[in-house]
């Protein structure tokens, strides 16, 4: 995009003319995870109207709501509108609320327009250089220099983090993808009519650019650079602490209980009954393994338990690993979490066509009991030999009711009910799951191994 015209700007253009070396390769694999993003948060939302009000399915004067053939589908339960109420609508959507607000008075301030309200008058036809107003908006909450001057900003002026920074993106993203009906649409010039562009003008080259040259910079000045749509520790540990220790005062623990028929009451009235303990811990395995491992949920979806062998350290032979066994296991004396691993094997990656994968060691952190894969798997394999009676074919199973699973070892649990339930889980412990999408065990498994464990890259 012409950076002529902020060349007035000295700061922004600076900014922006960084920006333009970020290769399209890496904008593509940006917007790819902000349109995955986007299409969560208009599932929720399509399965959230007309039940709360102010919701962005309500169609606003001047807007056009996202038709529901173009959304991604609605698979989530009734319960989910009951828990998801005080997430959506009191903090999430009024959050973007507030951004858009601050995004107009921006425009003013950059002499876009003479008003706010004047940017809502825009639509269909949003100007050509519009992506460029969302990165300046950024730029001057975020970025080290004054966009006017190229200064670097007084100390006193607070700089948003990278977080803020997405969050502020996202706001852009929902607002026109949603509320004005551009759905994911990458913004591009017509084919027809020369300098009219239509799509979202989130997914633009320039902003995807502009943040993707924006993480570079706060990393380089040593801020700890944490992706919003990435799982991590304190959230796994709520989800941890959620499925089997003590209730906190801060929200309501599913019990460790058998579970039977549900009623449409019951449902109702506790919207957290949509899965109880086993149920919990299959999915909790699936989490942990897609994070440490740095799978996508599908890849971790098709382990199977030819997949996966249990090992003990050798009691004769120091740094030695053996299989585990009965004859193995009699021969150890006091035995220590540390004293056991798994390993995993994988067939199959996306980023490996052709097999040649080296298999995954996990090992025990008994310091961390929820980020702990040797515990996981210990307490799932106990659970499944309660469920079925041999364990083969896949690990992470069909769901039956609230808490069991199919006894078939070929019918595994789709990627569609998974992000059912994980969407449930999230919305259990009060975390919106409109940022979280495939990648999101990913980039939150490299930043843990990197922040929390100190691995080196």
């Amino acid at each position: 995009m012409p950076l002529t015209h902020l060349t007035a700007l000295k700061g922004a253009y600076a900014y922006l003319s960084e920006a333009e070396n970020i290769s399209l390769a890496a904008v593509e694999d940006d917007q790819t995870e902000e349109i995955e993003c986007m299409e969560n948060s208009f599932e929720l939302d399509l399965a959230l109207a007309p039940s709360l009000p102010g919701n962005p399915n309500t169609q606003a004067v001047g807007t056009t709501s996202l038709p529901p053939a173009e959304h991604p589908g609605n698979v989530l339960s009734e319960n989910l509108k009951k828990a998801s109420s005080g997430v959506i609508l009191d903090t999430t959507l009024s959050n973007y609320n507030r951004y858009w607000s601050q995004f107009k008075t921006f425009a003013v301030t950059i002499g876009k327009v003479k008003s706010p309200d004047e940017v809502d008058q825009f639509y269909p036809n949003f100007p050509s250089d519009f992506p460029a107003w969302i990165a300046l908006w950024i730029m001057h909450k975020c970025d080290e220099n004054d966009i006017f001057t190229g200064q670097v900003k007084d100390p006193s002026i607070t700089r948003a983090t990278y977080n803020t920074a997405q969050k502020m993106c996202a706001s852009m993203s929902h607002k026109f993808g949603q509320e004005y009906g551009l759905g994911t649409e990458p913004w591009k010039e017509h084919p027809t009519i020369p300098g009219r562009f239509t799509g979202n003008p989130s997914l633009s080259v320039a902003v995807s650019q502009y943040m993707i040259s924006l993480r570079q910079r706060k990393a380089r000045l040593g801020e700890v650079v944490t992706s919003a749509r990435a799982m991590d520790e304190p959230t796994m540990f709520r989800l941890w602490d959620f499925a089997c220790k003590t209730p906190r005062k801060d929200y309501v623990l599913t019990p460790r209980k058998d579970y039977g028929p549900t009623t449409r009451k019951r449902k109702a009235e506790d919207p957290t009954e949509w899965a109880g303990y086993c149920v919990r811990m299959m999915l909790y395995l699936l989490y942990l393994l897609s994070m440490t491992c740095l799978l996508r949920y599908d890849e971790a979806l098709r382990i199977t338990w030819a997949d996966i062998v249990f090992q003990v350290k050798d009691p004769l032979v120091e740094n030695n690993w053996l299989d585990a066994s009965l004859d193995v296991l009699v021969q150890m004396k006091n035995p220590q979490p540390t004293d056991f691993r798994i390993k995993l094997n994988l067939p199959f990656r996306k980023t490996h066509q052709y097999g040649d994968i080296a298999p995954f060691y996990l090992y025990a952190q008994p310091e961390r009991s929820w980020m702990c894969p040797v515990t996981a798997f210990a307490i799932w394999w106990e659970l499944s030999c309660q469920k079925v009676q041999n364990l083969d074919g896949f690990v992470f199973r069909k769901r039956i009711g609230i808490d069991s699973i199919s006894v078939d070892p070929t019918n595994a649990l789709t990627s569609q009910s998974f992000l059912e339930c994980f969407c449930n889980n999230l919305l259990d412990i009060g975390v919106d799951p409109r940022p979280y999408g495939t990648h999101s065990f990913r980039r939150g498994g490299c930043q843990y191994l990197h922040v929390v464990l100190k691995w080196s890259f």
